[in-house]
C-alpha cells in the first residue's frame, strides 16, 4: 500500500477553491509553500460540482487543481463528497432525506440530509466514488483517499418507513428466530412481545420509556447502517488502487463505534476541536489522541481536523490563545499523530462556516494567526525523527462502546449521557502525574501493561474476565470501578449479584446500588424549619453531592499526605454500592465483614446510608492484584489510589514532579516537554538535544509559555 508523505509530519486542511475565483488556486499554493504545507484535503463537500446533474460528471476543475498540487510538490488527500448531497436529490428524490424520531422530514440547505437506507443515495454515492477512483486513482498527487464526512455528526439515525424495514432485517439476521429477541429484549414486561420481525417498529417518539435492549440495538443497527456505507465507497476506491482509505472520526463520539470502524480504515483519522475556554481542554487533546492511538494496536494517526483560532458552532466562540496552536498540535504529535491537519486551509467567504477560522483568516498574511501557522510548519518539520515512532506505556484504561451505549439508554439508577466519562476522568488522573497510558478495547492484547484500568465497563463480558484474571495471574494489577457487570451483551440484568464475571477475580459482588440525588429536594422551597415540625426532623444522606469516605489503608493514607497538608480527604459521587464477599454472599448481612482474601483500604462515612461498607478493596492473587472501587473517586481519591497502584506496578511516576504545566511524553526516540501553563517553566536534569530550537540541553532547560521542546539524545541529521 502507499504510504503517505514518508518522510515528512503531514501539515495542512480542507482546501476549498470551489468557493473562490479561479486566480486564488495559485495564490493559495504559493501561500502553501510558505506555511510549509505538504498535504490538502479536496472535494469534502463537493458533489454538486463533481456531479452537477444525475449522471453527469465534471472533474476537470479537480484535475486542473490536483496538478498543480503535484507540480508543487503538495499531496491530495481527495474525497468523494458524498457527505453532502446536491441538490438535485432532494428535489427529484425527497424520500432520500432523513426522517426524525417525530416523524418530520428534513429538509435541503444543510449537510449530511441523506437517509441511510436511500437507495437512491447508495447508487449516487457508490457510482461517484467509483467515477473518482477511475479518473484519480493513478494521479501523482494522490497519496489517501477519505470517504464521506464526520459519520452520524447531526443525523444520528432516521426513522423512516425504508429504515425500519432494514432495521427488521438486520434484527432477523441477528436473532435468526423471534422467540430469541423476545427473550433478549424481555419484551413479556409491558406486553411487547412480537410474533414477527415485520412487527418491530423503530423508537421513535413514544409515551414513555422505549424497551432499553431495543434502545441499545437500534444504535447498534445505525452504526452499522452507516458503516456500510463507508464499505460501499471504500470497496470502489480500493478496487482501482492501492491508495490507503480513511474518514474522520470525532474523537469518542458517541454515535460511531470508532473501534470497529478502525478495523475498516487503512489510517485512522480524527477531528478533533476542545475548547480554549476550558481549562482541562489540554487533557481533551492527549485524550483523544490516546483513544485514535489505541484503535489499531498504538498505531499512529491523523489530525484530520483541528482549527487554528475559534470555531463557529458554539454559543461562544474563543479563539486559542497565542501559542497554543502549536501547542495543541505538537501535544497530538507526541501522544502518536503522524499529520496535523485543519478546517480549514482559507476561511470561507459565506455559509453557515463563514466565521470559523482558517490558516489564511479572511485578512489573509494580516491576521496574527498566520505567523504561528508557518511557524508550526517549521517545528513539524523539525520534528520529523518522531514519524512513525510508537509510545511505551505500561498502564492502560478500557474503554467500551456498547456498554457506553448501554448504560445511557437504560433507564435508572441514574440518568447519564453516552459518553466515556469515567474512561476520561481516570485517563486524565494519569496524565496530570505524567504516567503514558493507552486506551485498548475488552478484546485487545494487555500482556505488555503491568496496570489495568476498567472504569464503568457496564457490560459483563465472561471472556474479557477470563482475560484480566490471566493478566493478573502474569503479576498484573487491574483496577475495576463502578458500576461494571451490570447487564448482560443483550441488556437483561445480570442476577445473584453484580460484577457478574469478574467477582471471582475481584472477591466481591456488587448486592444492591444506591445512588445518591442532590438537589432532589429543591422543589420544597417554602420549608421553614420554624413552623415544619415533621419534616425539618427528617434526614435525607442521599441528598448529598458527595461522600466522605474513611480510609483503612495506612499505604492509602500516606498517599493521602503526599498530596498536601492537612491530608485531603477523598470522597465518592453520587454512586454508591453495597458490596459483599463473594464467599458470604448467601444473604444480606449488617454490618458486612470481608473475608480474609479481600483488603478494605477505605470504607463510606457513616453520614451515609452506606457508612461502614467498604468503598475500595484489593484481592492480592499471587504477584498481582485486583481493585474494586464501589463508588465513582473524586480527583483526590483518584490519584492517591493511583499513587499506590504506582507503587505496586512499579510505574515510572517522575514526571508528577516535574514543575506545574509540563507534559511529558516520549514517543520514540523523542522526549517531549509541553509547557501548558502561562509562565516560562525551568527544567532540571535535561539533557539532549531540541530538534524544535536546534540547542542542547545540558541539564537545564527553559521552556516558554504555551510552548514546547522535542530533545533526543543527539542531533539528527
Amino acid at each position: 500500500m502507499k504510504p503517505v508523505l514518508p518522510m515528512n509530519i503531514c501539515y495542512g486542511g480542507d482546501w476549498n477553491p470551489d468557493q473562490w475565483p479561479a486566480q486564488t488556486v495559485d495564490e493559495d499554493i504559493q501561500l502553501m509553500k510558505e506555511a510549509g504545507v505538504n498535504l490538502v484535503t479536496l472535494g469534502v463537500f463537493s458533489w454538486a460540482k463533481l456531479e452537477p446533474e444525475p449522471g453527469v460528471y465534471d472533474f476537470e476543475w479537480l484535475r486542473e487543481i490536483m496538478d498543480k498540487c503535484a507540480a508543487a510538490g503538495i499531496y491530495v488527500d481527495l474525497a468523494t463528497g458524498t457527505a453532502s448531497p446536491p441538490a438535485w436529490m432532494a428535489k427529484r428524490h425527497p424520500e432520500s432525506l432523513p426522517v426524525t424520531k417525530e416523524g418530520v422530514r428534513l429538509a435541503f440547505g444543510s449537510r449530511q440530509q441523506y437517509c441511510p437506507s436511500s437507495a437512491v443515495y447508495k447508487k449516487h454515492s457508490r457510482e461517484l466514488a467509483a467515477r473518482l477512483a477511475a479518473e484519480f486513482s493513478d494521479h501523482p498527487a494522490l497519496a489517501l483517499w477519505h470517504v464521506n464526512n464526520e459519520y452520524a455528526c447531526h443525523v444520528h439515525g432516521c426513522y423512516c418507513d425504508a429504515c425500519e424495514h432494514e432495521f427488521q432485517e438486520w434484527l432477523a439476521e441477528k436473532y435468526e428466530n423471534i422467540e430469541a429477541l423476545n427473550h433478549a429484549w424481555n419484551t413479556y414486561f409491558w406486553a411487547q412481545i412480537y410474533s414477527d420481525f415485520s412487527e418491530i417498529s423503530l423508537p421513535r417518539l413514544a409515551p414513555t420509556f422505549h424497551n432499553s435492549a431495543q434502545m441499545l440495538d437500534h444504535a447498534r443497527f445505525v452504526d452499522a447502517q452507516l458503516l456500510g456505507l463507508f464499505d460501499a465507497e471504500a470497496s470502489e476506491l480500493r478496487a482501482a488502487s492501492d491508495i490507503p482509505v480513511t474518514t474522520n472520526f470525532l474523537g469518542d463520539f458517541p454515535h460511531t463505534n470508532g473501534r470497529e470502524w478502525a478495523k475498516h480504515v487503512d489510517i485512522v483519522s480524527d477531528d478533533s476541536y476542545p475548547d480554549p475556554a476550558i481549562p482541562g481542554s489540554a487533557h481533551e487533546v492527549a485524550f483523544t489522541a490516546d483513544l485514535m492511538r489505541g484503535y489499531k494496536g498504538g498505531a499512529p494517526f491523523l489530525l484530520m481536523e483541528q482549527t487554528t483560532a475559534a470555531v463557529q458552532w458554539r454559543p461562544q466562540n474563543s479563539p486559542k490563545r497565542p501559542g497554543q496552536y502549536s501547542l495543541w498540535s505538537l501535544s497530538r504529535v507526541a501522544h502518536g499523530a503522524d499529520g496535523i491537519m485543519q478546517f480549514q486551509w482559507r476561511q470561507s467567504p459565506g455559509g453557515a462556516e463563514m466565521m470559523h477560522s482558517g490558516m489564511v483568516a479572511h485578512s489573509g498574511k494580516k491576521s496574527r494567526w498566520w505567523p504561528e501557522v508557518g511557524e508550526l510548519g517549521k517545528q513539524l518539520e523539525s520534528i520529523a525523527p518522531v514519524l512513525g515512532g510508537r509510545i511505551d506505556a505500561r498502564v492502560c484504561v478500557v474503554a467500551d462502546w456498547d456498554s457506553m451505549i448501554a448504560r445511557s439508554v437504560t433507564p435508572g439508577p441514574n440518568t447519564v449521557p453516552a459518553a466515556f466519562t469515567a474512561a476520561r476522568k481516570w485517563h486524565r488522573t494519569l496524565w496530570e502525574k505524567n504516567i503514558a497510558t493507552d486506551i485498548v478495547g475488552i478484546e485487545d492484547d494487555l500482556s505488555k501493561y503491568s496496570l489495568v484500568i476498567v472504569p464503568e465497563i457496564f457490560i459483563d463480558y465472561p471472556e474479557f474476565a477470563t482475560r484480566l484474571e490471566e493478566a493478573v495471574a502474569r503479576g498484573a494489577h487491574v483496577l475495576v470501578t463502578a458500576p461494571t457487570g451490570v447487564v448482560t451483551p443483550d441488556l437483561r440484568a445480570v442476577t445473584g449479584g453484580y460484577l457478574g464475571s469478574l467477582s471471582e477475580l475481584l472477591g466481591v459482588c456488587v448486592t444492591d446500588h444506591s445512588v445518591n440525588s442532590p438537589g432532589a429536594w429543591s422543589f420544597e422551597s417554602d420549608l421553614d424549619p420554624r413552623v415544619d415540625r415533621i419534616t425539618r426532623s427528617v434526614e435525607v444522606p442521599s441528598a448529598a453531592e458527595y461522600r466522605d469516605l474513611e480510609v483503612r489503608s495506612p499505604l492509602l493514607q500516606r498517599a493521602l499526605d503526599q498530596i498536601g497538608s492537612p491530608r485531603p480527604t477523598p470522597r465518592g459521587g453520587v454512586w454508591g454500592e453495597y458490596v459483599m464477599a463473594v464467599k458470604e454472599a448467601d444473604e444480606f448481612t449488617d454490618p458486612m465483614w470481608l473475608s480474609d482474601e479481600v483488603e478494605v483500604l477505605a470504607q463510606f462515612g457513616y453520614e451515609s446510608d452506606l457508612g461502614g461498607w467498604p468503598a475500595i478493596t484489593r484481592r492480592k492473587v499471587g504477584s498481582g492484584s485486583a481493585w474494586y472501587v464501589a463508588t465513582n473517586l473524586d480527583a483526590v481519591g483518584r490519584d492517591a489510589l493511583i499513587r499506590v497502584l504506582s507503587a505496586y506496578a512499579r510505574l515510572d511516576i517522575s514526571g508528577a514532579t516535574l514543575p506545574d504545566g509540563i507534559e511529558r511524553v516520549t514517543r520514540g526516540l523523542v522526549t517531549f516537554y509541553l509547557n501548558h501553563s502561562d509562565k516560562a517553566v525551568q527544567l532540571a536534569g535535561v539533557t539532549g538535544y531540541d530538534l524544535i530550537s536546534k540547542a542542547t540541553a545540558t541539564g537545564h532547560a527553559v521552556v516558554a509559555p504555551r510552548s514546547a521542546m522535542a530533545i533526543v539524545a543527539k542531533p539528527v541529521s
